[in-house]
């Protein structure tokens, strides 16, 4: 009797492994997905999904990232979502609302080898620069710990670059305790110091357990969203008919953003209740976006740039001049956060900026004060494309 335990609890032990094996096969078989149509599906499992995003880049990649807009105005034609669904330019999105250039920075470092294509859009909301930068609760909400663990194993960034991504990040993960713990360690390990047998069998397992992690959910959340395996696609060489998609953008603006500040019919709905509250509302009017850590996190992104021989091409995204002469935001102020963009962008030269500042009062650009409507979305399509052609 008592020999047919241990047989008994091997045959499990075997049937356990084998299950877990089989789970890890399934995953990793089912990351190449139908690419235009991962690649420009704005969630955050994908954001943050290391093996995901790797399995999915190719030659005709162009890695674009940003933050909330990516989740506004998905299911209209100017959307790069609806727009390079169906081309043979594969618009990889990256990011979603609280993602801001710290994250991107060490997003890029992390797949940077995958990259065929060595270019890398970052879009500039202004109100990333906010006094305060990156608020810490909301960097740690949209952590990737396996992208912090491939930017430290880049063997192409300097030990100095990476130095001042960890230290930066150790600052904002005080929010969570529990990730800044592993870190720190990850931390210690990258920079040669000595480490327990223990801790570092830990780290190993937990590292492989992330990846597992990653992967599955991934999986899931993209068969949840109707994204297929890779398959058979017919994509389109042809350029966009950029005067025919403006036609349909303006006929939309006529027809759902007819009110004081040209923004969609939800957004003006939002506005109208804070018009109501209290003309020059708007907290931000009275720092501006002048001084913020957030500066030093962009010089970051792009050192991470130039270090992995990456082209940046920097997208100033305006605001809504309609909405911010409204609540009484100076427009110098505002002029003052545009230049700072391109004096920082000067310090690289190989950066390339598509300042959309001249926008602010253009109609229907804007979905309410901040977030691209259809026109603007079609302005920054359009950058896009061309920038992807450039040799």
């Amino acid at each position: 009797m008592r020999a047919k335990k241990p047989a008994a609890f091997l045959a499990a032990l075997g049937l356990f492994g084998a299950t877990v094996f089989g789970y890890h096969l399934y995953n990793k078989s089912h990351l190449d997905f139908d690419s235009n149509a991962f690649s420009t599906w704005a969630q955050d499992a994908k954001s943050l999904s290391r093996a995901g995003i790797e399995a999915n880049l190719d030659e005709n990649s162009l890695v674009v990232f940003g933050s909330s807009e990516f989740q506004h105005g998905s299911e209209l034609p100017c959307h790069p979502n609806q727009l390079f669904r169906r081309t043979k330019l594969n618009t990889m999105l990256i990011g979603a609302g609280y993602y801001q250039s710290l994250s991107h920075a060490i997003t890029l470092a992390s797949i940077s080898d995958s990259m065929e294509n060595k270019k890398a859009v970052l879009l500039l909301s202004p109100q990333w620069f906010r006094k305060t930068g990156v608020v810490d609760k909301a960097f740690a909400s949209r952590f990737s710990e396996t992208h912090y663990l491939g930017m430290l194993d880049n063997p192409s960034l300097s030990r100095k670059t990476k130095e001042a991504i960890m230290e930066r990040t150790e600052e904002l993960l005080a929010a969570d305790p529990s990730a800044l713990e592993r870190v720190e360690a990850y931390d210690r390990r990258a920079r040669g110091e000595d480490m327990g047998f223990f801790e570092n069998l830990y780290l190993n397992f937990y590292q492989g357990f992330l990846t597992e992690k990653d992967q599955a959910g991934l999986v899931m959340q993209a068969q949840l969203a109707g994204i297929s395996s890779q398959g058979e696609r017919e994509l389109s060489e042809e350029e966009p008919d950029w005067a025919s998609l403006g036609a349909q953008a303006e006929a939309y603006g006529d027809q759902h953003q007819q009110n004081e500040f040209f923004m969609d019919e939800e957004g003006y709905r939002e506005a109208a209740a804070r018009k109501a509250e209290k003309k020059g509302s708007d907290a931000d009017a009275v720092n501006g976006y002048g001084f913020s850590p957030e500066y030093d996190d962009l010089r970051l992104f792009l050192q991470v740039c130039r270090e992995l021989s990456v082209t940046p091409m920097l997208v100033i995204l305006p605001v809504n001049g309609y909405w911010y002469d409204f609540t009484e935001f100076p427009a110098q102020a505002r002029q003052n956060y545009y230049q700072n963009i391109r004096d920082l962008a000067a310090e690289f030269p190989d950066a390339q900026v598509t300042d959309l500042s001249g926008e602010e009062h253009t109609k229907y650009f804007f979905e309410d004060s901040v977030h691209l409507a259809q026109k603007g979305w079609l302005t920054v399509d359009e950058a896009l494309y061309q920038f992807a052609q450039q040799a």
